[in-house]
């Protein structure tokens, strides 16, 4: 009963030092979630040590940030660590690696923020107990998780997955690049006004702020499928064009071929109608000499010139 009691005191007791050290189990699961998500949206396909050693590293480094760097230098420092990891270990280019920690951002801060206002409203607290009281944090963190799970649970079940980066050129990935850093800086500072005037903001104004926030990824998303398209379609123009080139090459060497050919058996035909062996003799001489420059010639193939051992 006693320990009860003292688990009951500890969770409802205000201090920060209690919370961070309520938070280093929680630690380890949000990374795993964070690290789902990404998986999961861009349909990245890892083994299960990769992905034990992203989230033992990044939670263990996660964890001495918190107890040893001041809010908020230690989650940019997080956000920072989870952006190289994810380039060396699941070997993504810069550019992917970070559209990968920025989804995964961005979507726990629009879930915290979407039940930010609702959970406080209905459990009769401030914002300050929030942070402080582990109870309350525990509550709203597993909330958090399970919107998450569920969202993980979706991408997977309807296999609403993005998997075209690479596909796409430079001047694309920099407007892409543009359009999530300006959406980033718009959650941050829709973000803080929330985290501040939660108090004092009704429930259906918070509801509707974020209309407009996640219109703007609709919208964004919609539109980077359509550019995925056009460039897929640009792609499969230029190598029809090719092709059809290729083809008009393969076809007047044909035709140059079929001239030589029909030029041959005619002058055979009349050698052979007017019994001149003699002139038929000299004209297949003259025919095996020019096989023999032919054959020469493809000795300037280049991928025998590049590879000397096929000689």
């Amino acid at each position: 009963m006693g320990i009860l009691n003292s688990i009951w005191t500890f969770l409802i007791t205000s201090n920060e030092l209690n919370i961070k050290l309520m938070l280093i189990p929680f630690t380890f699961i949000e990374i795993y979630i964070g690290m789902a998500l990404f998986l999961n949206i861009f349909n990245i396909k890892v083994n299960a040590q990769k992905k034990c050693f992203y989230v033992v590293f990044v939670s263990i480094i996660s964890i001495a940030n918190n107890f040893t760097m001041p809010n908020p230098f230690n989650i940019f420092a997080n956000y920072i660590l989870c952006f190289i990891l994810i380039i060396l270990i699941f070997k993504m280019t810069p550019f992917k690696a970070f559209l990968s920690a920025v989804s995964s951002v961005s979507i726990f801060a629009l879930i915290g923020c979407l039940i930010l206002n609702p959970y406080i409203t209905i459990s009769h607290i401030t914002t300050e107990e929030l942070s402080n009281i582990p109870i309350y944090k525990i509550i709203y963190l597993m909330i958090m998780y399970t919107i998450s799970f569920m969202i993980i649970f979706i991408l997977k079940k309807k296999k609403l997955w993005i998997n075209f980066f690479e596909d796409i050129d430079r001047k694309n990935k920099s407007m892409i690049l543009i359009n999530f850093i300006f959406g980033i800086l718009t959650l941050i500072l829709q973000t803080c006004i929330l985290f501040y005037y939660v108090d004092t903001l009704p429930m259906i104004i918070t509801f509707l702020s974020f209309i407009p926030f996640l219109a703007y990824f609709v919208i964004s998303i919609y539109s980077l499928t359509r550019v995925l398209k056009l460039n897929v379609t640009t792609k499969k123009l230029e190598s029809a064009e090719e092709y059809n080139r290729t083809l008009h090459i393969l076809h007047d060497n044909v035709r140059g071929f079929k001239h030589d050919f029909d030029n041959i058996v005619t002058t055979i035909g009349g050698y052979i109608r007017t019994s001149d062996m003699e002139g038929l003799q000299h004209y297949y001489l003259q025919l095996e000499d020019d096989c023999q420059r032919v054959n020469n010639l493809y000795l300037l193939n280049p991928e025998i010139i590049n590879n000397p051992r096929y000689l």
